[in-house]
């Protein structure tokens, strides 16, 4: 059953009750108040007939006529009968006259209650005449009964059709306004299927709207999110296979140098070359492990921050390098003011480290490489072979080379840029890369202080 089944099943459930309720109790109060009317005519009527019955006894007396009531009660009895009013005498347990039905019990004096005779209800009122004689009162008010019931039947179809007419409103009502609902319904079936493109209705401005609005929210979310994690598979995918690929090079070569070192009869120079060539190999594998575990353990720990003078970093770096960079014939240029951040000095002097080896082997013969460090920003440039936008966008990626020959060549493997920019993050710094083809490079570290 749909929600708004529900609902409208509910409501019609309590708008009876209600509108049931509400008419029963609007009859009931109506037939107390008429059955108070009455009463209170009843009472003034008794104490009418009980005047005008003691003057009569009183006119008798006077007249002459006897003392003896009995006529003048029959005469009250029958006349007042024929006006549908019963009447009784009694002296003590005696009655004298009566014209309820026998059997009947009667009010004493002085109280009033309700009586059935021959069927029919009466309003019984018990009262003392001329002091002697017990007058009971009686009239019929089985009309009320009938007035009753016929109201309630009144009431009844007035109620049922109250309740067709609401029922008929309510159920078109609460279907229109389960149109939304059912339209988010659908939309969620497709989007469960596996749809992400599509989008639940924001028109209006109720709550169904807010939900709706709050939807495509949660739906844009979960679609960046699957757009991350497929990224991110896919990503990680690229890692395994450049890993297996980089790692298969220098295993090849090792194995290869390995097996000739033990089937072929070499002189000593030749079994030299061999070892070192499989030391060269073994060492590459060596720098790939660790930058791997170093990429690794910064990403998942909290790294140790000191006050870290950069000025003094990139002379230190520049130091390191002075003699790689001759060797390729360029030209190491240190400008510095004094600047200090908090971070890691070891993690920060390998990400300049390999920030400007990088910008040396970019350059040719005659290349120069500039180290600058101004307030909390690191900067080196070189004006080297430079890269395209392509090559910018996935320079950050591990084993990516932008000349894979050159590098795998000086033992590269593409994970220095990977290092460097785990680091950057670590220390909440923002790595920017500008190039362009056939001028160089400039690699910019910012640190938020």
């Amino acid at each position: 059953m749909r929600f708004w089944h529900k609902t409208f099943l509910l409501t019609l459930a309590l708008f009876l009750l209600c509108l049931n309720a509400g008419i029963f109790s609007l009859a009931y109060y109506t037939y107390q108040k008429n059955v108070s009317a009455v009463e209170d005519a009843c009472r003034a009527e008794n104490d009418y007939i009980a005047r005008s019955f003691e003057r009569d006894c009183f006119d008798m007396v006077v007249a002459g006529k006897g003392t003896d009531p009995t006529v003048l009660m029959k005469s009250y009895g029958t006349h007042y009968l024929e006006q549908g009013i019963r009447l009784a005498f009694y002296e003590g347990d005696v009655c004298l006259y009566t014209s309820f039905a026998e059997g009947t019990a009667l009010p004493s004096a002085g109280s009033m209650t309700q009586i059935k005779t021959e069927g029919v209800r009466h309003v019984a009122i018990g009262s003392t005449v001329n002091g002697r004689y017990r007058f009971v009162y009686g009239k019929a008010v089985g009309s009320l009964d009938e007035d009753y019931r016929s109201l309630m039947i009144t009431f009844a179809f007035i109620a049922l059709g109250v309740s067709l007419f609401f029922a008929v409103c309510l159920y078109f009502v609460l279907k229109k306004l389960s149109v939304p609902l059912e339209k988010l319904r659908r939309t969620t079936e497709t989007i469960a299927a596996g749809d992400l493109t599509i989008t639940a209705d924001e028109s209006g401005s109720d709550e169904v709207a807010m939900l709706a609005k709050s939807f495509n929210v949660m739906v844009g979310k979960l679609k960046e999110h699957m757009e991350t994690l497929e990224l991110d598979a896919h990503r990680k995918q690229m890692l395994v296979d450049n890993m297996a690929h980089e790692l298969r090079t220098p295993l090849t070569g090792i194995y290869g140098y390995a097996e000739y070192l033990e089937k072929a009869a070499l002189t000593e120079e030749e079994r030299i070359d061999a070892a070192g060539c499989i030391l060269s190999e073994a060492g590459r594998l060596q720098r790939i492990s660790e930058k791997i575990l170093d990429t690794a353990y910064i990403r998942h720990n909290e790294i140790p921050k000191v006050k870290v003078d950069l000025s003094r970093l990139l002379t230190d770096t520049a130091r390191r390098l002075e003699s790689k960079a001759k060797k390729c014939d360029v030209s190491l240029i240190v400008g510095a003011s004094y600047a200090c951040v908090e971070g890691d000095e070891t993690l920060l002097s390998m990400l300049l480290y390999n920030l400007t080896e990088n910008a040396i082997k970019a350059c040719v013969g005659g290349g120069i490489v500039t180290l600058m460090c101004e307030k909390n920003t690191l900067t080196v440039t070189d004006n080297g072979k430079g890269m395209t936008e392509e090559q910018l966008s996935h320079i950050t990626e591990p084993f990516y080379r932008t000349d894979r020959s050159r590098t795998r060549a000086e033992g590269g493997a593409g994970l220095g840029l990977a290092l460097c920019k785990t680091i950057a993050d670590a220390h909440g710094a923002e790595m920017e890369f500008s190039s362009e083809l056939g001028k160089g490079t400039t690699v910019k570290v910012s640190f938020i202080t």
